[in-house]
């Protein structure tokens, strides 16, 4: 198949190509979602139908998928308008035309139900083929597609753009879009809604490497009205890459919308002579009751199909950033390790500081990176000291790792200046005082393995590694990359990464990898092909976070998203920022020496609290109820996979003049089944309950999802959670 820039499945075993006559369709069907295809008397592809598989809700997607000509007006003058298509290529005569006809497709069912439907088409005129692939997932209603470009020619051709997803629709019944920016300070944590008007709107991404300042590589579409969480049929849609992506919406002069969603390439990738390149692939579900179960279904996709161990639970940590910065030491983490043992915290984590020497040392963000060797005078025996006390301690140990930045203040620039990117003849750009490597060059994929590697060979009890990637490439030139190739540098550079995290992975199975991109600049799907967490957002602040979190939740589920008790943020009680770190990963980012002994004695009880209900937070399903950003009142329920247990999560965001009565809604139980309730998560300092006294104390599935739990609160910034268990 040639080289392929970025991650493509192989099909092992496929079933030979059949051919259908004109105007018959194909399906690809899931237990309750169908999508259907058609091939016209011209032998051009058509989509036909998405959406429910009993026919009770169609979607308006469908069309052309590679349009050629204008639509033909129905006097026959070809007249309508043109359309972008999912493909652009440059070819050696400078051709620019696609005109793909129908050749033949084949379904094979890769294991019991998952089955792959691969469409070949082939250009008219010149030898140059595409196949459009689609994978189905049955029992969780989710979807995988992707294309390939194969280059026939005996000359390298150009591919400009190669969507993963292409597809039109009928926008005469209004289309909504809701989104997520990825920036630390506000954006992350609110939902940009808007409906779909005459002209294109336009999600780019342009950091190269991550999607910091660009939105989340996610999207949530709305069919005749703002999807809700139980209302409004909707398709969420995220991309499986983490660099830069582009989501393109256009309604044109027919009320045609034309969607396309791919990487917004920097460049022109060349596709050499018989070789072959492929998009990303994007995922994607339908939801004819709103948002909700369409989540649910990503959610289950992701811990199933996609995730490296995504059933195996995230531990209880604490990260020594946001408490010590740079300012770490062998004697100040065993001691921090002791502390956060005796909180019952699982794991402790070492962040930056702990690596470089001499004038290099990492002291400051102005030098170090690169120079991954222990600076001997922060810690003296390396590591030895501190996994001899994790032993005694019985707590499990991590590191923080920037393999792909450097410092021009390092040995590393010293030594091996050709492995920075950087434009020609022009000075550095640099971001928070660091460069990006040039990730494309096999010696620095190389480089960057052995740096983790070494560390976690020699320290095999080390259980999990931040990686993080704080700066975007801005000096987008690779050294190792012939002037004449520069527009493959973002596909090389992804391809290079992808491969030492699959490297890592594979020979460090039982380590977790955490994607970190000075916040969430790697919230998605790409970075978590080989991750099993992702960092939201620097800012730590819980109501921000409480947003965020619910935000993300839309496509990842909540064992992917580590959320820290932090004391940032001012107003904020141990108890509720607990409660919001419960949403999903619970862990820890403080100096334990400086914390005060009541917001310790409120962590103990909300870690031994949360170790009690994390099986259903982090693997079972997910209800949301109102938005953070549209209530006072937010709250989510979790039902575990068995509808034993449940956990409700309840939150007090506004104002509160006297005490606010509030019933918060269940979903998901078993209606015949009789539950318990119990509130849960009340530190000694604060043992108030926010239950009200005339909550009965059990009740049938049925009564509690039709009355909710009723609650009170006192004040602004209260919470509550609330523990349902099947009695019988």
């Amino acid at each position: 198949m040639g080289k392929r820039w970025v991650y493509c499945a192989v099909i092992v075993g496929m079933a030979l190509p059949v051919a259908w006559g004109a105007n018959e369709r194909i399906k690809l069907e899931t237990a309750n979602l169908r999508v259907e295809y058609a091939v016209t008397k011209a032998n051009v592809l058509e989509l036909k139908a998405v959406g429910l598989r009993d026919g009770s809700w169609t979607s308006p997607l469908g069309g052309r998928l590679f349009p050629f000509e204008p639509a033909a007006e129905p006097a026959g003058n070809n007249n309508g308008p043109r359309y972008a298509g999912p493909i652009e290529w440059r070819l050696p005569n400078g051709d620019r035309a696609i005109e793909m006809v129908y050749q033949s497709h084949a379904v094979k069912e890769e294991r019991p139900g998952v089955r792959h439907l691969v469409i070949q088409l082939r250009d008219k005129v010149y030898p140059l083929e595409v196949e459009l692939h689609l994978r189905a997932y049955a029992e969780v209603d989710v979807f995988e597609q992707w294309q390939v470009v194969k280059n026939g020619l005996g000359q390298p051709i150009r591919l400009p753009r190669l969507d993963a997803m292409y597809w039109h629709a009928d926008a005469k019944t209004p289309i909504f879009l809701e989104w997520y920016a990825s920036d630390q300070k506000d954006t992350a944590g609110y939902p940009i809604r808007e409906q779909l008007g005459r002209g294109t709107r336009l999600l780019e991404s342009r950091d190269g490497n991550r999607h910091k300042h660009g939105p989340v590589p996610a999207v949530v579409l709305g069919f005749g009205q703002q999807p809700h969480e139980t209302e409004g049929p909707c398709m969420i849609a995220a991309l499986d890459w983490t660099g830069s992506s582009r989501f393109g919406f256009e309604i044109n002069s027919t009320q045609i919308l034309e969607t396309g969603i791919g990487v917004n390439q920097p460049g022109q990738p060349v596709v050499e002579a018989g070789q072959s390149a492929a998009s990303p692939v994007c995922v994607f579900t339908l939801s004819g009751k709103g948002k909700g179960p369409a989540s649910r279904r990503l959610h289950d996709w992701a811990r199933n199909h996609f995730l490296a161990n995504g059933k195996r639970l995230r531990l209880v940590d604490n990260n020594s950033w946001e408490g010590c910065g740079l300012k770490v030491s062998e004697d100040a983490i065993i001691q921090m390790m002791k502390d956060s043992a005796e909180l019952g915290i699982e794991l402790y984590v070492l962040d930056d500081g702990w690596f470089g020497n001499g004038k290099e040392a990492r002291v400051n963000t102005r030098s170090g990176l690169g120079d991954w060797q222990f600076n001997s005078q922060r810690f003296p025996h390396e590591l030895d000291a501190v996994m001899k006390a994790a032993d005694q301690l019985g707590i499990e140990f991590g590191i923080w790792f920037e393999p792909e930045m450097i410092n021009e203040n390092s040995q590393l620039f010293k030594q091996h200046p050709e492995w920075v990117m950087r434009h020609p003849n022009r000075a550095f750009s640099k971001q928070r005082t660091q460069m990006a490597l040039d990730v494309a060059n096999p010696a620095v994929q190389k480089f960057m393995f052995d740096a983790v590697d070494r560390v976690l060979t020699k320290y095999p009890r080390i259980r999990f590694v931040k990686w993080d990637a704080n700066s975007n490439i801005n000096n987008g030139y690779s050294p190792y990359l012939a002037p004449e190739r520069q527009g493959d540098l973002l596909n090389a550079y992804m391809d290079g990464y992808l491969k030492v995290m699959r490297a890592l992975t594979e020979k460090h199975p039982n380590v977790d990898f955490q994607a970190c991109a000075a916040g969430g600049g790697r919230a998605d799907l790409g970075a978590l092909r080989y991750s099993h967490t992702f960092w939201p957002s620097d800012d730590t602040d819980p109501l921000y976070w409480l947003g965020a979190q619910w935000n993300f939740s839309n496509f990842l589920p909540a064992n992917t998203i580590t959320s820290h008790v932090t004391h940032k943020g001012k107003g904020f009680e141990p108890k509720f920022r607990v409660d919001v770190s419960m949403m999903a990963q619970l862990g820890m980012e403080v100096d334990t020496r400086k914390c005060t002994p009541d917001y310790l004695d409120a962590c103990r009880v909300g870690i031994a609290t949360y170790k009690q209900v994390r099986d259903i937070v982090q693997l079972g399903d997910q209800y949301r109820h109102a938005h953070p950003f549209d209530s006072a009142t937010p709250s989510m329920n979790y039902v575990s996979k068995d509808q034993t247990r449940g956990l409700v999560l309840a939150y007090q965001t506004g104002s509160v003049a006297k005490t606010a009565e509030f019933s918060a809604p269940v979903s998901g139980l078993d209606p015949e089944r009789m539950y318990r309730c119990t509130e849960v998560n009340l530190p000694e300092g604060d043992k108030r309950p926010r239950v009200a006294a005339g909550c009965k104390p059990s009740q049938s599935g049925k009564a509690w999802m039709e009355d909710g739990i009723p609650l009170q609160f006192t004040r602004q910034f209260d919470s509550a959670a609330v523990l349902l268990e099947a009695v019988r």
